[in-house]
């Protein structure tokens, strides 16, 4: 029985709701005004971790061996970038982020790749500096430059 309980998605389920009503606690002590946002955004997340949770216990265990999932890669290289940001800016963090995400998306050819990558990366920063005004910074910001 504990066996069918260790399940790859199953532990990710409960880790994401963990985390979820962890930062939903802090949200919902905060600000009114300035916390509805995130509020919302958690309260997605929280329903989707419950959602998956209950899917994989209604599923049951596979019956064959689990394969490499490369979320955990991916959840880890956001969690990086996202540390980066404060220090190198936004540019640099994000473009070996989407390379990332596109080949793990296989999009394996190197020059589809490396265009690809620059669009978007610089796409969003476009995106969020000019066309949404949320300044993000483009480059080193921690003094360095």
């Amino acid at each position: 029985m504990s066996t069918s309980l260790i399940r790859p998605r199953l532990l990710l389920a409960l880790a994401l709701l963990g985390v979820g009503a962890g930062l939903s606690v802090a949200a919902w002590n905060g600000p009114s005004d300035a916390m509805l946002v995130p509020r919302v955004v958690l309260s997605i997340w929280c329903l989707v971790a419950v959602l998956i949770l209950v899917t994989e216990l209604v599923k049951g265990a596979p019956a064959v061996a689990p394969s490499f999932s490369p979320l955990p890669l991916l959840m880890v290289a956001v969690l990086v970038a996202a540390l980066a940001m404060k220090y190198i800016g936004f540019l640099l963090p994000s473009l070996p982020l989407v390379a990332l995400t596109l080949w793990l998306f296989r999009v394996r050819r190197p020059l589809p790749l490396m265009l690809a990558t620059t669009l978007i990366a610089g796409g969003l920063w476009f995106l969020f500096h000019h066309v949404l005004l949320i300044r993000l910074p483009s480059l080193l910001t921690s003094g360095v430059v």
